[in-house]
């Protein structure tokens, strides 16, 4: 069965020798011929070169591309077999770029390793298509190394567990060195069959450090750390475990962390970032928590760091932290606030609204959880209208990040109380409660007189034609006793006030639908024209509907963002709802201008 490691890799230090050490040199053969001969069930070396030989070490050279994806690809050899344990102290391996072949020369190439592995200050490995049935610790001192060249470790696998070392540990050491070198884990995954204690990876100065497309699971806990390095780049890592703790300080030079992918929630121990580093804030699906707020909580109620309980333990008070402590404990609050402000001016210093929006909105989020806290422990009217406040805020405008859902919010308002209005009376309905009765009294009459359609229309309209007759016989009578102007002006005046008048009365006249009354037509015609009486009476009662929806709407649109003209056109109860809805258009409209112009700003 198949485990995928990560790859042992290391070192970001400089391979050279050392001037006082006697260095003896081996080829890559010679190197595990020794290994194979050796009695012991431990190995042992120290202050030796293992030096690639172009004569003896062909089976060490392989493929050259950085792009080639772990071991689908690859044809397994299974020819070299390490069953003992092995100790290196101070060895530097040899690989290089042939370019004539194209291919890397003074690679550990496809070899499985059955015990288990402890190097100390071993420069420049390339660990390539391996398998590593037990534990394996690295660390790194000695940096300052006379020829410094990179380690990489590719697509290699951590299978098996064993008792000799509880977990995977990677430690390079090399503080402020200028002759650090480079570090590769690509590929690699770290899977033992039986639950190791914990997975421990720290990097102190690299020039070059690349942990890219790797898989750690099935450790109590993960504890990953980067300091003081130029070129980071943490990428498409699945990191799986219920205690994942990361930690980069004191940062120096590009850091890169993207598209990883954690199990659980993540605990960070951050230094602010530059403006240079590339962060991925979607990465974070499951949350993440500031871990030296934690970790004080840990040592004042237990005495006792994070790592140094059970996994049990530890994972009980890991949730108690997440979803009480750091709420209702005012200096883990803190430290929370503090740890997500990274993340936000981070992205803001890139111009990155969009994710800034979505840091700010989670910050808020944490905000109004402690605002609810507060009110809960001192309840009154002040801290309930900051946890309110908060509350509306985000459902209005996402803390004034979305001017847009602002709107969205005032329409349903709107909509809401034109509902309302719908209902009752108001002055711009020029029918009022009466205007479907008008209806069925036009269409009565109509049927019952022996006149057309038109000719009930103007009888209706018989007060409104009056009003302009009046005039026109008015300056008709005074045609004599004024200046001609105003003659020549009323005219034109009166005709188009009856206009609208003569023209719907034309429209009518012309798609009049039956002659004389309803009873005098015979029966064969009776029903079609039934059919058009009572469309044409639909439409119309269709179009009295639409325009009081039209006024409700309106006067909702109106006063939401005026309150009206000085004077709101309703009475009864909708008059009061009316002022409510005014205050509350004020409200949402100030803040929504206040989130536009921020916007704008930012």
């Amino acid at each position: 069965m198949k485990y995928f490691f990560t790859s042992l890799l290391l070192l970001t230090c400089f391979i050279g020798f050392s001037q006082e050490a006697k260095y003896k040199e081996y080829s890559y053969t010679e190197f595990f011929k020794m290994i194979h001969k050796e009695k012991d069930t431990v190995f042992k070396l120290k202050d030796a070169l293992i030096k690639y030989n172009p004569k003896t070490d062909q089976r060490f050279r392989t493929n050259a591309s950085p792009n080639e994806k772990k071991d689908t690809a690859y044809v397994y050899r299974n020819d070299i077999f390490v069953t003992k344990h092995l100790e290196l102290n101070n060895i530097d391996f040899s690989w290089g770029f042939n370019d004539r072949s194209r291919e890397l020369e003074g690679v550990l190439l496809d070899i499985h390793f059955k015990k288990s592995i402890l190097l100390e200050d071993v420069a420049s490995l390339y660990i390539k298509y391996c398998q590593f049935d037990a534990p394996v610790r690295y660390s790194m001192s000695n940096c300052n190394r006379k020829n410094p060249d990179s380690s990489v470790f590719r697509n290699s696998k951590y299978i098996e567990y064993s008792d000799f070392f509880d977990d995977f540990s990677y430690f390079s050491n090399c503080g402020d060195s200028s002759n650090n070198g480079n570090t590769v884990f690509t590929g690699n995954t770290f899977n033992p069959t039986k639950k190791a204690r914990g997975f421990l990876f720290r990097v102190v100065g690299s020039r070059f450090f690349v942990f890219e497309e790797n898989t750690i699971s099935n450790f109590d806990y993960i504890f990953y750390s980067v300091y003081k390095n130029s070129i980071v780049r943490i990428i498409d890592n699945f990191f799986d475990s219920d205690f994942i703790h990361i930690s980069k300080t004191s940062q120096e030079g590009k850091f890169r962390w993207t598209n990883n992918r954690f199990s659980s929630p993540v605990f960070l121990e951050l230094d602010p970032f530059s403006s240079a580093d590339e962060l991925d804030w979607n990465q974070f699906e499951k949350g993440f928590v500031a871990y030296n707020p934690f970790m004080n909580y840990t040592l004042q109620t237990k005495n006792r760091y994070p790592v140094q309980f059970s996994a049990e333990m530890r994972n009980r008070l890991a949730k108690q932290y997440i979803d009480s402590v750091r709420i209702y404990n005012e200096e883990a609050f803190s430290g929370e606030t503090s740890l997500k402000s990274h993340f936000y001016s981070h992205y803001r210093s890139r111009y990155n609204t969009q994710i800034a929006n979505k840091v700010y909105i989670d910050l808020k989020d944490f905000e109004t959880q402690r605002l609810k806290v507060e009110y809960d422990l001192n309840p009154g009217f002040r801290p309930y209208f900051k946890w309110k406040v908060n509350q509306f805020l985000k459902v209005f405008s996402d803390y004034g990040t979305e001017p847009s859902k602002a709107i969205v919010v005032s329409i349903y308002v709107i909509f809401f109380f034109a509902l309302i209005y719908l209902f009752f009376p108001n002055t711009w309905d020029s029918h009022g409660k009466n205007r479907l009765m008008n209806r069925f009294r036009f269409f009565t009459k109509y049927m019952n007189r022996d006149a057309g359609m038109h000719d009930v229309y103007l009888e209706e309209q018989k007060e409104e034609l009056l009003a302009s007759e009046d005039f026109k016989n008015y300056m008709q009578q005074s045609e004599k006793q004024i200046p001609k102007f105003f003659m020549a002006t009323a005219m034109p005046l009166y005709k188009w006030s009856i206009s609208s008048t003569k023209l719907s009365a034309s429209f009518l006249k012309r798609v009049d639908i039956m002659k004389g009354t309803w009873n005098e037509l015979p029966q064969s015609k009776r029903i079609w024209k039934s059919i058009l009486l009572i469309g044409a009476f639909l439409i119309a009662v269709i179009y009295d509907v639409f325009i009081k929806m039209l006024n409700a709407l309106m006067l909702s649109i109106n006063t939401f963002t005026t309150l009206g003209f000085g004077e709101i056109p309703i009475k009864g109860l909708p008059r009061y709802l009316a002022i409510i809805q005014g205050f509350i258009g004020w409200f949402m409209l100030t803040i929504f201008s206040v989130s536009l112009i921020s916007q704008l700003l930012n």
